[in-house]
């Protein structure tokens, strides 16, 4: 791409750090549907120096130091020497927080800000199953649920992820192994909750067939163990909420009935929503500003597993599927 030019309320980034994500294609074709591209960006969590700005720029200026997350919309990658930015979507870096820890934090916080207070209303007293606890959206979640007085659940599928979860600061009051031979997840959760299950389940996606021959049809071929939609369900209590990050999810007749007569419901988890809608700046502004004062204070730490250049970053790009316990960087 050409260098970015700013519109008004556009400011342009040198970028310092970014953090990798692998990306979804099926969703960004879908919000590019309208005006299909050949390629999609990477990196869109990012922070580095304000190089220039907007005539109607107002939040920060020249030289500040600034994190934020890039736009699906935008053509301007955040894996790169300058990046464009609304100045909605940026919030200052605290001196003291380094651009690496910022850029390993702010996208995961921002789910976890998502899931926890704007769709699950998670409070003092909850109960809240998170699937994979160990990546580096669940140990954020894990955190800030115990922040907020919640007893959490978590589970894990080999153990590095279990020593992960045990070496958190944050309690967890059952540690579940999920794997692909033995289904132990119900009755974990039932027996850890004394029969009434869980007031928020928290997924990473989910199966949606047990039959290999339907798996194969829709290309379900999951490289690591996922819980049963079924299993899901089963494993709210009254009126329990579940968050999903399965955005093709399909619920029959008999799922939708047992939801009902739990009083339950079901959010999609989709973060990336903040930058695509323009009536929530306010909110979104708080939630950065407040993660990154979480993040500068150590309430909220979150796990580097890897540091890389941007020469390097196409191939940590191909291998991140086998990071699942902490964020990739490239410093810029």
């Amino acid at each position: 791409e050409a260098d970015p030019i700013p519109d008004k309320y556009d400011i342009v980034v040198q970028v310092k750090a970014c953090a990798l994500s692998r990306p979804n294609t099926k969703v960004l074709s879908d919000v590019y549907k309208k005006c299909p591209r050949s390629r999609y960006i990477v990196g869109y969590e990012v922070a580095g120096i304000v190089t220039q700005t907007g005539s109607g720029v107002s939040n920060v200026a020249i030289g500040d130091s600034v994190v934020g997350i890039v736009s699906l919309s935008s053509h301007y990658s955040g894996c790169g020497e300058y990046c464009l930015l609304s100045e909605y979507d940026v919030v200052k870096k605290p001196d003291r927080l380094s651009y690496e820890a910022a850029v390993a934090g702010i996208g995961d916080c921002l789910k976890a800000y998502t899931a926890l207070y704007y769709q699950a209303h998670v409070c003092g007293g909850d109960t809240v199953l998170i699937i994979d606890g160990a990546s580096s959206f669940g140990n954020v979640a894990i955190q800030l649920a115990s922040q907020w007085g919640a007893k959490v659940i978590s589970t894990a599928s080999s153990n590095e992820e279990r020593g992960i979860l045990e070496n958190l600061d944050a309690p967890i009051a059952q540690i579940i192994d999920l794997d692909q031979r033995s289904n132990i997840l119900v009755s974990s959760v039932l027996e850890e909750t004394g029969g009434v299950g869980v007031d928020v389940v928290i997924d990473n996606g989910v199966r949606q067939f047990n039959d290999e021959e339907d798996q194969k049809i829709v290309g379900e071929n999951l490289r690591y163990p996922k819980p049963h939609k079924h299993d899901v369900i089963s494993c709210l209590g009254a009126s329990g909420k579940w968050i999903t990050q399965q955005p093709s999810l399909q619920l029959d007749p008999p799922d939708c009935q047992r939801l009902f007569l739990r009083g339950g419901s079901v959010h999609f988890l989709f973060e990336n929503i903040w930058t695509l809608a323009y009536s929530q700046h306010g909110r979104f502004q708080h939630v950065l500003q407040d993660a990154m004062e979480k993040l500068e204070r150590g309430i909220v730490k979150c796990k580097i597993s890897k540091t890389v250049s941007l020469e390097t970053a196409v191939d940590a790009l191909k291998s991140l599927e086998d990071n699942r316990t902490g964020k990739v960087v490239v410093k810029i």
